[in-house]
């Protein structure tokens, strides 16, 4: 059982780590736009039988790792309400959220020893953490989950109190608990993951590229199932729906990375590189990850990780845009 650990008082951010009932219903808010995915257990399997996106106005929400993120509360309410009546979500009392990635700091922390009790960890995470933090580590909510290595390693979040604490409020004041906040591609790499593990052979590492409107993640998996590596590029602006990053930038960003794999990880298992796009003016992205990392690349489909209902109407561009809010949905909390 993984662990959560929070300066103060517990925590529920990054809760992909305790095991009870899944939300069933997960938002996901980005630049622009809100996405809304709703989960529903029937016959004893978890099915999408709604989903939705909806637009943003510039200015509503401005998204930093350092400030909260709400500006206008009462028109974000105004759009939350408005997509929950249309996915005929209005009695739901529990909810998971996703956060884009460079609202929080997501990094994998190697100990060279295991430690003895998880006082003693946590305060550990923290010592190792706090030098790559821009505040200081006693205003952080701190998650951590261990990874399947020979070696203590530890996939770990760390998010702004005042962030963290502006969301929960919001969605106190709509009559919700929030009781998972977690960012985009590390609930997509929770859908995504059980795929890998399908698909590819022992050993084999993949790459998911998570392509935004605004900035893009790039997530190294070592032997199916271990993250090594976890690197948000690309973002120049916030506040902006725009494309504001094009080919040639994407490009330059991942050349650095596909070197990094296989000069300094000494990568040479790379099997696969998976990849989901907001951007579909993009038009060569497979062509430049396949060009670069040398591999075969193949588009996330998220009706492989979750059953879609019959009834539900649902486009490759829609699946795309809601598949975080899926994976928050599937999602585990306390």
């Amino acid at each position: 059982m993984s662990q959560v650990g929070r300066v103060g008082r517990r925590s529920p951010f990054l809760r992909w780590l305790v095991d009870p009932e899944p939300p069933g219903l997960g938002l996901d808010l980005r630049t622009g736009e809100l996405a809304l995915a709703r989960l529903s257990r029937k016959r004893g399997a978890e099915k999408l039988d709604a989903c939705l996106t909806a637009p943003i106005a510039s200015g509503v929400v401005i998204f930093s790792m350092l400030e909260p993120n709400v500006i206008d509360e009462n028109e974000l309410q105004k759009v939350i309400e408005s997509a929950l009546a249309q996915a005929g979500a209005t009695a739901a009392r529990r909810i998971a959220l996703t956060l884009p990635d460079h609202v929080s700091r997501i990094s994998v922390v190697e100990l060279p020893d295991a430690p003895g009790s998880q006082t003693e960890l946590e305060e550990l995470l923290k010592f190792r953490l706090k030098k790559s933090l821009p505040f200081d580590i006693e205003s952080a909510r701190i998650a951590y989950e261990q990874l399947p290595s020979s070696e203590p390693a530890f996939l770990t979040g760390v998010m702004h109190e005042s962030v963290v604490s502006q969301y929960e409020e919001l969605f106190f004041n709509m009559g919700f608990r929030v009781g998972l906040i977690k960012p985009v591609t590390v609930s997509l790499l929770g859908l995504l993951s059980p795929i890998a593990y399908r698909e590819l052979a022992p050993g084999d590492d993949f790459f998911f590229v998570n392509v935004e409107r605004d900035y893009f993640t790039v997530s190294l998996v070592r032997d199916r199932e271990i993250p090594v590596l976890v690197r948000t590029l690309g973002l120049r602006s916030t506040d902006s729906a725009a494309a504001i990053y094009g080919e040639e930038d994407l490009l330059q960003e991942v050349i650095p990375t596909a070197i990094y794999y296989r000069e300094k990880l000494q990568g040479s298992t790379l099997a696969r590189i998976y990849y989901r796009s907001l951007r579909p003016d993009l038009t060569h992205l497979r062509e430049i990850l396949e060009g670069q990392f040398e591999a075969p690349s193949e588009p996330f489909h998220l009706e492989k990780a979750v059953t879609i209902s019959n009834d539900l109407q649902i486009d490759t561009s829609l699946t795309d845009a809601v598949g975080a809010a899926a994976g928050a949905a599937l999602g585990k909390e306390v």
